[in-house]
């Protein structure tokens, strides 16, 4: 069996990451895993893991350069005897979903973020995410949302969780000499309670409404620690270091920029906020924060109804409600006994349901579904 998979890029991001995984668990089962995409720094890990890859400029968008990848994809196809090709973003899609045709090759896709439907043209450009032979959603929430906005079939859509490595994010694989002095870099006294909110610098993601439900629980001992870069956009950074002037609490505010290993972060914070003001299609913050051991306040919605367990991992709040966010803070700085509790179960529950290997095996599944039972004939 040879799998091809098709996506922008692998330079960084939670489609980068669960392509990656994929091609490793591929190899593992013994078949040949290739990914075309126009590179970036994954690739060197993604060699390294006995996959192959081929560089195309997927992440063009363009009709002319999408036509144009289709052919360079069905010469892939072709030459490599793909068994089945995987698309996991919509321009690569598109191209592969035209190579597919042309070469009668089973095509799947994985459906990882809403995509906003703004028209119908938006709406139409989207769809290459669920036009293959069986459509792999990262979520239930996400499977839904294919239902409801696509009309697809629930029969032709599976489910496979995003997960994370257990061994890699564990408390147990740190250093204490290193957080100690990570603690140290970032001015963190030894009393001081640390609330993490990891997340690139992008006003949906809530780091607003973090800052304004810190500024309620001043009377409690804490430091609170930003995790993630601006990219491009560094207005919002400096609006967000105002933000935190203006409500008194810059000394206590810690914006810690990306960060390529956040393992000691997770590890030296006691709590995890993830504040988004829309949904998460899954969010893997949440699951990566209690396989550290560490409780999660998540907004109620999208994917955290899934991954967290309210008031057994963590504590849902209500989605961009300040107050409610500083209540549940203000609880969880209350009983390091009741965060200790909460850790253990969050662990727990991580590993019996969001590990690495049960989202490839799902994704496999799929894989052996469509070669097993549904010829590249049908297409739609």
């Amino acid at each position: 069996m040879k799998i091809l998979q098709v996506t922008a890029g692998l330079d960084q991001g939670g489609v980068e990451r669960g392509t990656l995984e994929m091609a490793a668990y591929t190899v593992q089962q013994g078949a040949t895993s290739l990914v075309a995409s126009n590179g970036g720094r994954m690739v060197e890990d993604l060699i390294a893991s006995g996959a192959e890859h081929r560089m195309l400029p997927l992440e063009r968008r363009d009709p002319l350069a999408i036509f144009s990848n289709a052919l360079k994809l069905r010469t892939i196809i072709l030459q490599e005897k793909a068994s089945l090709v995987h698309a996991r973003s919509r321009a690569p899609a598109w191209a592969a979903l035209l190579a597919c045709r042309l070469t009668g090759t089973p095509f799947v896709t994985t459906f990882h973020g809403t995509h906003r439907i703004q028209n119908r043209l938006k709406r139409l450009y989207n769809s290459s995410m669920v036009r293959g032979i069986r459509t792999i959603a990262i979520s239930g929430f996400i499977k839904q949302h294919i239902i409801t906005n696509y009309q697809i079939p629930e029969s032709r859509i599976d489910v496979a969780p995003r997960g994370c490595n257990p061994d890699v994010f564990s408390p147990e694989a740190v250093d204490q000499d290193v957080l100690a002095e990570l603690r140290q870099s970032l001015g963190i006294g030894s009393t001081d309670v640390v609330i993490s909110l990891p997340g690139r610098l992008t006003r949906w993601k809530g780091q607003g409404v973090f800052l304004q439900a810190m500024q309620q629980v001043v009377d409690l001992p804490w430091k609170a620690v930003l995790i993630g870069g601006p990219g491009k956009k560094t207005a919002y950074l400096e609006e967000l270091k105002a933000q935190a002037g203006a409500l008194g609490i810059a000394d206590r505010v810690v914006f810690a920029g990306d960060q390529s290993d956040i393992v000691p972060y997770y590890a030296i914070s006691d709590i995890i906020v993830s504040a988004s003001t829309e949904p998460e299609a899954f969010g893997r913050v949440a699951v990566e924060a209690q396989a550290m051991g560490k409780p999660v306040i998540a907004s109620a919605h999208g994917g955290a109804l899934e991954t967290v367990r309210d008031g057994v991992t963590g504590w849902l709040f209500e989605s961009g409600n300040i107050d409610d966010l500083a209540n549940k803070i203000r609880h969880a700085l209350g009983s390091e006994a009741e965060r200790k509790r909460m850790g253990d179960s969050g662990r727990q529950w991580v590993m019996e349901h969001f590990t690495i290997e049960q989202m490839c095996q799902a994704e496999w599944e799929t894989y052996l579904k469509v070669m097993g039972s549904v010829s590249g004939s049908e297409i739609t």
